[in-house]
């Protein structure tokens, strides 16, 4: 009874499925190294004990100091891989998916962001800062980044600085990301919300030109600080002589009154 329902359970799993959803974003099987490691060979590079238990808990055993997980770690820019909640049986079956070449490449519209113009930068940044509302009704990514010097506007803490977002990502891979959102506290919000091609290529323009830019400096931050600080000290000023103007007032004395 227990091995019937066992593989009726395993059937049900849809390896392909699992792989264009979970995986797909970062790896690919074939087309070379992306975010992630190309995943063609992989299991006769590895172990399958090992690949189920990095599959399932990567940082686990990256923190563990494996010295494979650590190296592939730092090869590819301390990208974290998401631990994925999938039983023993159903990763056997998506390494054999993998193992078989998985599926045709889906071709996807990946226009490079070097092609950008200037309104296409702007565009992009209004979709970012959310001053210009995404067409299907996702959240802005501000709601939870921030990129360049937006973190002094606002800019959210929940996700990563996204100021070099394209360095670390580079063009194909930021347009997959940004088509197939995978990371868990985003996958659920955009899986019916996904960002038009359009909208892809708009915000991945503002990020290379925030990148381009370079990190917002110090001098900027003092810049930004001063201007705060110069702020404070004019409102204070504008409330002391509104304060002082309104006691003349209130101290003069009124008509037919003694002096």
């Amino acid at each position: 009874m227990a091995s019937t329902v066992a593989s009726s359970w395993s059937f049900a799993f849809d390896a392909a499925e699992t792989f264009e959803k979970k995986c797909s974003s970062c790896h690919s099987i074939g087309g070379g190294d992306d975010v992630g490691p190309d995943l063609k060979g992989v299991t006769e590079r590895r172990d399958s004990k090992w690949l189920i238990r990095f599959i399932q808990e990567s940082q686990t055993i990256i923190q563990s100091g494996d010295p494979v997980a650590v190296e592939l770690f730092n090869k590819f820019r301390q990208k974290k891989m998401p631990d994925n909640d999938l039983a023993e049986a159903e990763v056997l079956q998506l390494l054999e998916f993998i193992k078989a070449g998985g599926a045709p490449t889906k071709t996807s519209e990946n226009k490079s962001a070097l092609k950008a113009t200037p309104n296409d930068v702007e565009l992009g940044k209004n979709l970012f800062s959310g001053s210009m509302r995404l067409s299907k009704g996702g959240p802005s990514c501000v709601s939870c980044h921030t990129a360049g010097q937006l973190q002094y506007l606002g800019g959210g803490s929940l996700g990563p600085d996204l100021t070099q977002a394209y360095s670390n990502y580079n063009d194909t891979g930021l347009s997959k990301v940004l088509t197939k959102i995978t990371f868990p506290t985003m996958a659920e919000i955009y899986a019916a919300k996904p960002l038009t091609n359009d909208e892809v290529f708009q915000i991945k323009a503002f990020l290379y030109s925030v990148d381009k830019t370079g990190p917002v400096t110090a001098g900027y931050q003092k810049k930004f600080l001063f201007l705060g600080i110069l702020g404070l000290f004019v409102g204070l000023g504008v409330i002391d002589f509104s304060w002082r103007s309104r006691r003349r007032k209130s101290s003069r004395p009124t008509a037919g009154g003694k002096s």
